[in-house]
């Protein structure tokens, strides 16, 4: 039998479905910056309502009510977020293609996603009293 995510689009999946697309790997969470040419670049800098400690949202049912300029994926916007990390199991189901092969889906492991080079501990939280452009990555 095939898994969900093999079978259906992102508008076909429930919301516990779509919840658990997620591999937590918090690379969303990090703020870009509108470079002088258009692109977008990374930061290291996540959103302060990250919890370092246990890498995810701390507060994820309240998130746009603490941080309005939090964006909302939804099935019928993914395709329009290019920032999205090329690993992000909604990006790759929205473009038909497999999750990879250590996504928490496949391995039923949730701890999976720390083993594809992202470092949650290098992420610094928001604060005011650091410039943003001072911190991108790529």
């Amino acid at each position: 039998m095939k898994n969900f995510w093999e079978t259906k689009t992102l508008k076909e999946m429930t919301t516990d479905e779509w919840e658990a697309l997620c591999d937590n790997c918090g690379l969303c969470c990090l703020h870009r910056v509108i470079m002088y040419d258009d692109s977008i670049a990374t930061t290291c800098v996540v959103c302060k309502n990250y919890d370092l400690q246990n890498k995810k949202c701390a507060d994820y049912e309240n998130r746009f009510k603490i941080v309005p300029q939090c964006v909302k994926l939804t099935p019928n916007d993914v395709s329009a977020y290019d920032w999205l990390p090329s690993t992000c199991a909604y990006r790759l189901i929205d473009q038909n293609l497999p999750l990879p092969n250590w996504h928490p889906l496949i391995t039923n492991n949730n701890e999976s996603a720390k083993n594809i080079g992202v470092n949650p501990k290098d992420f610094i939280l928001e604060n005011d009293n650091i410039d943003i452009e001072d911190y991108i990555i790529d």
